[in-house]
This record gives C-alpha cells, structure tokens and sequence, in this order.
C-alpha cells in the first residue's frame, strides 16, 4: 500500500490554522474555555505568521531566510514575525497601521510566553486580542494575497454569523477598518473654515480634525481661505 504523501505550502498551512482557529473561536469545539483561548492564540499567530511570510516569498522567496545567502537550505533559520514585517515595509512598501503592529507585537509575545512559560489574562483580554487579531489574518489575506476566506460560502453556511455572535471584537475590528478606509484621501478633502485644515470631507462637509460642519457645500477648486 502506497504511503499518504503529506504536504503544506505557506498558503494551505495558514489555511489549515485559520480553519482551527475559527472551529475554536466561532464554535468553541467543546472545550475547556481556557484551553480553547489559548489553542486560539497559538493558531491564529501561527496563521498571521505564514501569512506574513506568503507575501515576503511573493516578493522573493530568498527573502524568507533570516540569511539570505542561504537560501534554499531547509536547515536555515526562515524570518521571523518582526523581521518579516520589517522586510514588506522596507522592500515590499507594504504600509501597516499602527494599532495592527501593536497588536501583532502583543499577540507574539502571548503566544511566546504560552509556549515558553507561562500566560496569565482574562476571558475579556483573551477575547478581544483574538478577535482582532483574526480580523487583521482575514484582512491581510485579502487584501495582500487576494485570498478571501470569508467569502460567500462562509455567509451562506452562517460561518460568519457564528464568529460576530461568538466575538464582538471580530465585528468591531472589522467594522472599524471599514470606516478608516472609507476615509477619502488628503486630496479629495476641503479646507475648514473654522480652523483652516484640509480635513473636511466634501460628502459629509464635516471637519475630521475640529469636528466644525461647514454650512453649505463648496468647490473645493477654489477652498483656499486666507490665515
């Protein structure tokens, strides 16, 4: 009898890990609440991770070793998150938001301290650096690597509606990542009247830096106030 030959590309292994991680997150697998957020943890960073270093090989895949001379050897060391996320910005020009590169330093030190000592939090803290931080998995896969893991299957099954019943913080997250990247550019933005900065969007005519409505719209070709 032939031997299963067994086989995870970065792409199929975040894959599997993102699949567990919402068997644990959207349907809780019937376990232990604390083993099931901290399985959680450990396989949404391993999937953010995989991810992370999908969109470094697309770039080049030599850029997956912590040596790049030493490229292909499978005895070398590969890149590790921050190194990784340091090589998109910094070759790639991937852009990260802030509050993404806080969570992704938080969520390794948690799955460190998880898999070299100890981790003690709360179901609340657990609960919500999980939800976002699978948000931030669906969104990079997305967007970096066209890869839609909630697509309509997941809608249509209700695997969607089960994971915002199961975490608020998903549904917040992505929520809020909604509304920023709705934001129009700095060029498609008015000057205030009020208090003369170029953040006033010409749909809503509210300033987003004073908070000053303006009365009427105007042609934002000739927005230019004097100081």
């Amino acid at each position: 009898m032939k031997a299963m030959k067994i086989e995870f590309d970065l792409i199929g292994n975040a894959r599997d890990s993102l699949d567990r991680a919402l068997e644990l997150v959207a349907w809780g697998d019937q376990q232990h609440e604390a083993r099931r957020l901290k399985q959680s943890v450990q396989t949404i960073t391993h999937a953010i991770e995989l991810l992370l270093k999908e969109r470094l090989r697309r770039i080049h895949p030599c850029l997956l070793w912590e040596q790049v001379e030493r490229y292909p050897a499978i005895s070398a060391r590969t890149v590790t998150t921050e190194t990784a996320i340091v090589r998109l910005q910094n070759i790639g020009g991937l852009v990260f938001r802030e509050r993404d590169l806080v969570l992704l330093r938080s969520l390794r030190a948690t799955r460190n301290a998880i898999e070299h000592f100890s981790w003690t939090t709360t179901k609340p803290e657990a609960d919500a650096v999980i939800g976002r931080a699978l948000e931030f998995a669906f969104h990079f896969a997305k967007s970096e690597l066209s890869i839609d893991y909630l697509d309509y299957a997941a809608h249509k099954d209700g695997t969607y509606a089960d994971l915002v019943a199961s975490n608020g913080h998903f549904h917040a997250a992505a929520e809020s990542r909604g509304k920023e990247e709705a934001e129009p550019p700095e060029a498609a933005l008015g000057s205030c009247s009020h208090c003369r900065g170029r953040a006033v969007n010409l749909q809503t005519l509210e300033c987003r830096l004073c908070g000053f409505r303006e009365l009427k719209p105007f042609n934002d070709l000739d927005d230019d106030i004097p100081f």
